[in-house]
């Protein structure tokens, strides 16, 4: 346990740099279907203005509540989404830490809604998807539990090396 430790620790960085490369590719390029660039040929082919004012959601839990009551079993898509927008951001609140200076529970959080906020723009821009405040929610709440991950491993580590 102790090398994987170290290895993850020592290599933060690059792993962090590849999970933000496969973050965005997933999130933003629509790995594996790739639909980027036909949002943006078409957009500009039709003159349609962006998703962003008509389909945006700026209230804050409309979106979560919305698939919770629409979700009936584990297989639905609506849990599948709900389950991804956390579990995609839980390396962040994992891996930042262990580069980061300052790496206090608000910090981390911070970090991982502007990174958040940054994909939503992008998806907004790129004709790719529509801006979602739900999205940053869900976000930020996948960060907190990377973040709590590290802690309880942290935790761990540093007990064992005292014993």
């Amino acid at each position: 346990m102790k090398a994987i430790l170290k290895f993850i620790k020592k290599y933060s960085r690059a792993i962090f740099i590849v999970y933000i490369l496969i973050l965005l590719l997933v999130l933003v390029l629509k790995l594996p279907q790739m639909n980027m660039f036909h949002g943006i040929v078409e957009r500009w082919r039709t003159g349609k203005p962006s998703r962003f004012v008509t389909e945006t959601n700026f209230v804050p839990f409309k979106i979560i509540i919305e698939y919770i009551k629409n979700a009936h079993s584990y297989n639905d898509w609506f849990t599948k989404n709900l389950a991804a927008n956390i579990i995609m951001f839980m390396p962040l609140g994992f891996l930042a830490p262990l580069f980061m200076r300052r790496n206090k529970l608000w910090q981390i959080i911070i970090y991982g809604i502007i990174v958040s906020i940054m994909i939503e723009i992008l998806q907004v821009l790129l004709a790719v998807g529509t801006g979602d405040i739900d999205d940053v929610i869900l976000n930020a709440f996948g960060t907190l539990m990377g973040f709590g991950i590290y802690k309880l491993i942290y935790s761990a580590t540093l007990k064992n090396s005292l014993d």
